[in-house]
């Protein structure tokens, strides 16, 4: 996978959970997925804000994603800012799966370079766009849902404008 790949794949996939507690706390009876659907679409605005610590402020201290963890990710992101490389990010589509304290979710996001600024998914041409889909693995904390685990993988725009496959939970770890 090319370094600016790697790279938009890491801030969608470390933005999916960075609308943070304000996109959802105090909200009222809102359930878990709601909450967590909350968080998959407020990404797109906090990649777009390039606000490093709000990116990486929903991670769990034990963040680990194609190998970062959670300050290698908000290196990461830090160095992203300073180059400029993101423009804007869309979510195509989001499946939730919620067991009372773990979650996980299918994200798919668009994410568009500085030509592709403006123009439909559909519209986007390939070098103005990629497109990424994203396994998370959320707990429950003490300040709510966190992001644990992020693996991802780059699909066509075709496949992510028809939507993610249902989110699974895998087993509960022994413990």
């Amino acid at each position: 996978m090319r370094r600016g790949t790697v790279w938009w794949a890491a801030a969608i996939a470390l933005a999916i959970a960075a609308a943070g507690a304000a996109w959802w706390w105090g909200r009222g009876e809102e359930d878990d997925e709601a909450r967590i659907r909350r968080l998959v679409d407020g990404a797109a605005a906090a990649v777009a804000s390039r606000d490093v610590n709000g990116v990486v402020a929903p991670l769990s201290e034990r963040f680990r994603g194609h190998g970062l963890d959670r300050h290698g990710a908000k290196q990461l992101v830090a160095l992203e800012v300073l180059r400029g490389a993101w423009v804007s990010a869309t979510v195509a589509g989001a499946t939730v799966a919620v067991d009372g304290e773990r979650a996980a979710a299918q994200v798919d996001a668009v994410l568009a370079r500085a030509a592709g600024r403006g123009k439909a998914l559909a519209e986007l041409l390939p070098g103005e766009g990629s497109a990424h889909r994203f396994a998370l693995r959320l707990e429950r904390e003490e300040d709510g849902w966190r992001v644990v685990e992020a693996a991802w993988r780059p699909i066509t725009l075709a496949e992510a404008l028809a939507g993610p496959p249902p989110a699974e939970l895998a087993p509960a770890p022994d413990r």
